[in-house]
């Protein structure tokens, strides 16, 4: 392992606001030491973890890094600029065994400010003995701390005012938020909510009893829970089925006039009535009778067997491995994604997002 002065980094994401889901999946079970730069200042923080996709899904949590309790610079940091101000680095992946020393290692190396401890290991997993926690004890008992102390503490633990909209933004890149759907009972009509945090606060009761409600499907105030498709989760965890979005053809007709549109898939039609396509998805499903049931005046339907193969776009692929340099061309994103054993998905999000990064460090992905 190399201890040069000028470690390179093994992975670099010049925009963890817009890869959060990248950086989880890409770190999925490895263990490893991390660094967040802020581009502006240049001012840094290192850190370490057995598990670094679970340590990104709580960088990325709203809820947990602007717990007051936990009181990290690093957290305040990104609270304050964005994760788009930082660029994340992937220092080096090791055994869990290297961790504490390697760790270290890069604290010598770049100094960073955002760390208050300079000691790889403290104070995560550190217990004091019960003699050191005695002399603890009455060390702070005979403390004696100034008003102006306390008051400089307690506006550092609260940190700084966040405006509305970054607090909103946060809030919805929250990667364990679960979206909500209020249908009423006797109306019909749906009110989608991003969580179910929101969704109590229109019905007056808190998440835990919103979360109880939804599990055993018991209505409350004339309203049904259920849980929305959410388009901020992965393919395997959602129920909304990214295929089905991409590709379902879907028929528009005016029950007045009778005049019909046709969309080549469900996110353009529920574009044009001016809706969320999970809304319009959640309508599809749990409609039986789509014939006497509108949606904003339209009966909804999808257009199925042989129109739907002249919607769907047969792109082929050409896939270059930069190991072997070998190049196959796939006659399309089906048969592409078969062989390099992934989702369609992953491949059309690829080129939806336009990435321009080697595809999983090891294709070059190009539609001919």
């Amino acid at each position: 392992m190399s201890t040069s002065s000028e470690p390179i980094a093994v992975k670099v994401y010049l925009n963890p606001d817009k890869d959060k889901e990248l950086i989880v999946n890409e770190n999925k079970g490895r263990a490893g030491i991390y660094r967040w730069v802020q581009i502006e200042s240049g001012k840094s923080y290192v850190g370490s973890s057995n598990k670094l996709n679970i340590r990104f899904k709580q960088y990325f949590n709203y809820n947990h890094i602007s717990y007051p309790k936990r009181n990290m610079t690093i957290y305040k940091s990104l609270l304050k600029h964005g994760y788009a101000k930082f660029r994340l680095e992937i220092l080096e992946y090791c055994s869990t065994d290297k961790l504490i020393q390697r760790e270290q290692f890069y604290f010598d190396k770049y100094n960073p400010e955002y760390n208050i401890l300079k000691l790889a290991g403290s104070p995560l997993g550190y217990k004091h003995s019960e003699a050191a926690k005695t002399l603890i004890s009455i060390a702070s008992k005979n403390r004696k701390i100034s008003e102006s102390t306390r008051d400089l503490k307690r506006k550092t633990l609260l940190g700084k005012t966040l405006d509305k909209e970054r607090v909103k933004k946060m809030r919805l890149s929250n990667t364990l938020r679960q979206p909500v759907l209020l249908t009423n009972s006797e109306t019909g009509d749906i009110k989608e909510f991003s969580s179910m945090t929101d969704a109590g606060v229109f019905l007056g009761i808190s998440r835990v009893t919103v979360s109880k409600l939804l599990l055993s499907n018991v209505l409350y105030r004339g309203y049904k829970i259920s849980k929305a498709p959410s388009i901020y989760k992965g393919a395997a965890e959602s129920s909304f089925n990214s295929n089905f979005i991409m590709q379902q053809p879907i028929l528009l007709t005016n029950k007045l006039t009778g005049f019909s549109k046709e969309f080549a898939s469900i996110t353009k039609a529920a574009e044009y009535l001016d809706i969320s396509r999970a809304r319009l998805w959640y309508f599809l499903k749990n409609t039986t009778h789509t014939e006497s049931e509108t949606l904003k005046g339209y009966i909804i339907s999808k257009i199925t067997g042989t129109h739907v193969k002249a919607y769907r776009k047969s792109n082929k692929i050409e896939v270059t491995n930069i190991d072997t340099n070998e190049v196959i061309i796939y006659p399309s994103l089906t048969l592409a994604a078969e062989a390099l054993g992934v989702n369609r998905a992953s491949l059309s999000g690829y080129f939806a997002k336009k990435r321009t990064k080697p595809y999983k460090n090891k294709y070059i992905l190009k539609l001919v």
